[in-house]
């Protein structure tokens, strides 16, 4: 089998793809990300997620691609990555006691793929004090996460409930795409 080609330098979706065993480089997307919510959330996301699996797969032709997109959501709110430790401090003030929607948008694209799916696990925080969100930030683990925290990090300590994937909170529903890829290739 041809390997396949994750548009993502995610260090955590490289993890969960090592972690599959199936045989996968990575490249960069170079795009311009922007989240386009005029048909819906879950549609935007599986949107990104294709345009960026288009991005690189021009430069890859002939391996399958996986674009993804995850972002986290909380009422009508959609929290990206936090643009500074205040902002960090915002997000997890905001998810602290309450239940959140992380949403995995994920694209397949070859020559003969064009599929595109999203993944939404619900995630509860207990609450959190004040000393528990600035000891967090000082740890650095916010930077660049969805919705300021990392499950598969010290984050963990905030979670009190999970319902669905697991992976898709870390970036990748592995069980939906290991599924999907089997469609398209022997894995």
């Amino acid at each position: 089998m041809r390997s396949v080609v994750l548009a993502s330098e995610s260090p955590r979706r490289r993890e969960l793809m090592n972690i599959s065993g199936i045989p996968f480089s990575c490249a960069s997307p170079k795009i311009e990300e922007h989240l386009d919510l005029s048909n819906g959330i879950e549609e935007g996301v599986m949107k990104l997620a294709k345009q960026k699996a288009e991005a690189v797969y021009e430069s890859h032709g002939g391996n399958l691609v996986i674009g993804a997109d995850t972002i986290v959501v909380i009422g009508d709110e959609i929290l990206g990555k936090p643009k500074d430790s205040d902002d960090a401090r915002r997000m997890l003030k905001l998810l602290s006691g309450k239940t959140h929607k992380v949403i995995t948008g994920v694209a397949l694209v070859n020559q003969q793929v064009h599929e595109a799916f999203y993944e939404v696990t619900n995630v509860t925080f207990c609450e959190l004090s004040d000393q528990e969100i600035d000891d967090y930030i000082k740890s650095r683990e916010h930077y660049d996460k969805a919705g300021s925290y990392a499950i598969q990090g010290k984050g963990m300590m905030f979670v009190k409930k999970i319902e669905g994937d697991y992976a898709n909170v870390v970036g990748l529903p592995m069980c939906r795409l290991v599924h999907e890829l089997r469609k398209y290739t022997e894995i």
